[in-house]
């Protein structure tokens, strides 16, 4: 990731940022409601606010961000609630050996994805293939890129090439607030 774009989320991060919303998606809250709880790994996960919701239901969660900022005040909210939770200030497309010690049943990505260069996606969705367990999901929301100008987002095809081995199971097409195209998508392992 570029300097300017890691200045600028740690920037945001001394104020508030837009996509903080202090609201789990209902979609966070569909999945943890209809799977049992297990080992969750959430990607790019701000300021902690669906990792803390998977800990409250029971899951064992290790949150993952590169902003100090998103992280010191995602492990503030856990100290204040009182609950464990394993944050830790990591590149997505670059996780450390302690992050692969185990599988995941759940990854989640609100809004992560979307933004990384196509080598950083390349990088996250190989180590995506090695970090589900058998049976796991990666439950993942982004914005499409807009056809008018390339940026950072989403194929209008879905999330990119992804592991063989993982399967599309549901998909729910929507508009970001800034009125990009996006979707939440639900994908596990066969």
């Amino acid at each position: 990731m570029n300097l300017f774009r890691r200045l600028s989320f740690e920037w945001w991060y001394l104020h508030r940022p837009p996509w903080e919303t202090g609201v789990v998606p209902p979609e966070v809250d569909d999945y943890i409601a209809s799977h049992p709880a297990g080992h969750a790994l959430d990607l790019g996960c701000g300021s902690g606010t669906s990792s803390l919701a998977l800990a409250r239901a029971g899951w064992i969660v290790c949150g993952v961000d590169y902003s100090w900022g998103a992280i010191h005040l995602a492990q503030h909210k856990a100290r204040l609630a009182g609950i464990g939770v394993d944050f830790q200030r990591r590149d997505v497309s670059h996780l450390p050996p302690s992050i692969f010690t185990r599988s995941y049943d759940l990854i989640l990505d609100i809004g992560c994805f979307h933004g990384l260069t196509g080598v950083e996606k390349s990088y996250y969705l190989q180590q995506l293939d090695r970090l589900l367990a058998p049976s796991g999901s990666w439950l993942i929301y982004g914005f499409f890129t807009p056809q008018e100008y390339p940026s950072p987002g989403l194929e209008a095809t879905g999330s990119g090439t992804i592991g063989k081995r993982i399967k599309l199971i549901w998909r729910k097409d929507g508009l970001e607030k800034y009125s990009h195209s996006s979707a939440w998508f639900c994908y596990q392992v066969e």
